[in-house]
């Protein structure tokens, strides 16, 4: 038989075996590592979006039911929340019980966390539980999760039948696949320990050998900023306009640049009065600013419980809408446009808007420059007309 076939396609059909098993081998590791990282890089999305919560939360406690508030902040049927009082005691929902390992979550160090956890049911869930500023109270984020991807059932068939060329693979392994397995196991070791100061430094050192290694590198990044900057949607509690209670401007680089590096998108509408010169020409401040004071105050009915609203000039304002489709945020600008149209405003009597909007993509665009796209579109608009809203193409 060997005669036949001779030394060479033997050795031949052994390499090329030997080949399709390792390439089978390091496609499944890959994709293995790849969702381990996607998960650590969700769970800390998760905890930057219950510490933005446990952050609005804090500022409107007491102040409105908490059915009432917590319902209008979530966004996702799929994730529940749970809020315990100082005593242990479950504040939210109502009439709601605490399982087994929601209650040793819940009572678990007061530094924030993600994990996963499983409940009552055996289902794996993705947890994240911070604490409340200045307060005892507790916020437990819970979403479920579909669980590891399994494996191929064919690729334990294809071992079995490569048994003979196993020595050569060996040999192939330990020349080629060990090399380029390598940052594989580095990425996935700082995967497990994303919170280590060292842990950026370390994968920024080091130099993918594949597409799937770059992406994991890329993922395992966004995380550790995500660990780095703990208030990543929240604004500042100072900076507030005096008279309209909005943001004031100086908070957006940072703010923008952290909500970026979260990998989620937005939507930025920038609008101001038109003709405001004559406004200021003919009326006193003591007449302008209850007009602006209601505005703000129309701005703020126009938006989302997570929005964020900023006073940028005397007239300028700004609404930024996270995870909002470009063509919704145009359809609140349109809103806000024809509402102001019909309103009479104290002191000044009746005034129009303009306003553009643009949108930032994770990937796509810059974020600050989303910003500078959405004044650009406001100054076409006044200048085609007035009282219209100008949308990016």
């Amino acid at each position: 038989m060997l005669s036949r076939i001779g030394l060479r396609p033997l050795v031949v059909l052994l390499v090329l075996t030997s080949l399709l098993v390792a390439a089978g081998n390091m496609f499944w590791a890959s994709s293995a590592l790849h969702q381990q990282a996607l998960r650590e890089h969700d769970l800390q999305r998760q905890l930057g979006f219950a510490q933005q919560l446990a952050g609005r939360v804090q500022l409107r406690y007491g102040k409105e039911p908490l059915s009432q508030l917590l319902d209008a902040l979530l966004m996702d049927e799929q994730m529940h929340v749970w809020l315990s009082g100082a005593d242990g005691a479950l504040l939210y929902p109502e009439g709601g019980a605490l399982s087994t390992s929601q209650r040793q979550a819940l009572a678990t160090s007061r530094v924030p966390y993600s994990a996963m956890l499983y409940d009552e049911q055996g289902l794996e869930q993705m947890t994240s539980v911070v604490s409340l500023a200045d307060s005892r109270l507790r916020l437990m984020v819970q979403t479920p999760t579909s669980g590891q991807m399994p494996l191929n059932p064919s690729f334990g068939d294809m071992l079995i039948y490569s048994l003979p060329a196993a020595l050569l693979l060996m040999v192939l392994a330990w020349l080629a696949g060990g090399r380029m397995a390598r940052p594989f196991r580095s990425l996935a070791s700082y995967a497990r320990s994303l919170g280590k100061a060292e842990s950026l430094s370390s994968i920024q050192a080091l130099e993918p050998s594949s597409r799937e290694a770059a992406e994991l590198k890329s993922g395992l990044l966004q995380g550790v900023k995500q660990i780095k900057g703990p208030a990543l949607h929240k604004p500042p509690t100072n900076g507030m306009d005096p008279l309209t209670g909005l943001c004031t401007p100086d908070i957006l680089p940072e703010l923008v640049t952290n909500i970026s590096l979260g990998g989620i998108g937005f939507a930025v509408v920038v609008l101001a009065v038109d003709d405001y010169d004559q406004i200021q020409e003919h009326f006193t401040p003591e007449l302008r600013n209850p007009a602006l004071k209601q505005l703000a105050d129309l701005l703020l009915q126009h938006s989302r419980e997570l929005d964020i609203s900023v006073r940028m000039g005397e007239e300028v304002f700004l609404l930024l809408l996270p995870q909002c489709p470009v063509v919704i945020a145009q359809r609140i600008a349109e809103r806000l446009r024809s509402r102001v149209q019909d309103h009479p405003f104290d002191g000044v009597g009746h005034m129009t808007i303009s306003a553009g909007v643009a949108m930032f993509e994770p990937g796509k665009n810059d974020p600050l420059g989303s910003l500078k796209e959405a004044q650009k579109l406001l100054i076409s608009a006044r200048r085609q007309g007035q009282n219209r809203v100008h949308v990016m193409p």
